[in-house]
């Protein structure tokens, strides 16, 4: 189904999929899909702490319930990503001043999209990523920054990128929702053709399944439920090692 929104120029379709992979015995991974607003995000929830299923849990049901007021605010892009920015920062710091004070037991990531006027706007906290995927491009671009000690490592030149995905230091986040108040999400604003596409994911996905094929993969089917299928599938067959958490987008023409 198309979907249409005053707030965005174009229509768009969508989809999302969580899956428990082969090696975990519980998910702790969650989607966000309110096309009404134009809001999707992943959450994934943190394995190293105690309640990270339910930080993730926490931020499915918070998120929906805070973006409409962010909405009410915006009148430009930039004040669009700056409430979007916002909403997470107060959504991480409700969490981590309701559970988190005396130590962090509840943790999870955050990457979401808002579908603003012309524009795709990004915000995240952890490592779970928003990638774009132009129309005309063969190649997948990675918008968001991922909140680790191994991403502080490449731009510091110490890893590759290639090094800092096996290294261990990549499972060490510096920033995530339920962090030590305030929270520093970030936003980022990136114009929409016809035709584009974007794609949210946790590090089950993006872990298992390199940049290639998941271009591949998300220009193979008109479908964005076939999409998202296929993604799982393509994760689930090189070793399934963690959750895995997608939701795809493809804007109308």
């Amino acid at each position: 189904m198309k979907f249409a929104i005053s707030a965005f120029t174009y229509g768009f379709f969508f989809a999302g999929q969580k899956d428990i992979g082969r090696r975990r015995n519980t998910n702790q991974d969650e989607i966000i899909l309110c096309p009404d607003i134009g809001v999707f995000a992943v959450s994934d929830g943190m394995g190293g702490l105690r309640q990270g299923a339910q930080a993730a849990a926490y931020v499915r049901e918070a998120i929906p319930a805070m973006m409409p007021f962010a909405l009410k605010d915006a009148e430009t892009p930039e004040e669009a990503g700056a409430a979007f920015a916002e909403t997470v920062r107060m959504v991480s710091d409700g969490l981590f001043n309701t559970a988190n004070t005396e130590y962090i037991g509840f943790g999870a990531t955050f990457c979401g999209v808002w579908l603003y006027q012309d524009r795709a706007i990004f915000a995240n906290l952890g490592d779970s990523r928003g990638y774009l995927l132009p129309k005309y491009k063969k190649k997948i671009v990675q918008v968001t920054e991922d909140h680790n000690i191994a991403a502080i490592m490449v731009k510091n030149g110490e890893l590759s990128k290639a090094e800092a995905a096996e290294h261990p230091a990549s499972s060490r986040l510096t920033r995530f929702v339920g962090m030590s108040a305030p929270a520093r999400p970030d936003y980022y604003i990136c114009d929409i053709e016809p035709g584009d596409r974007i794609l949210l994911c946790s590090d089950g996905l993006y872990g298992m399944v390199d940049n290639r094929k998941l271009a591949r993969i998300m220009r193979s089917s008109k479908s964005p439920r076939t999409v998202c299928e296929r993604l799982v599938d393509g994760a689930n067959q090189n070793g399934g090692n963690d959750n895995i958490s997608a939701v795809y987008i493809r804007i109308a023409p």
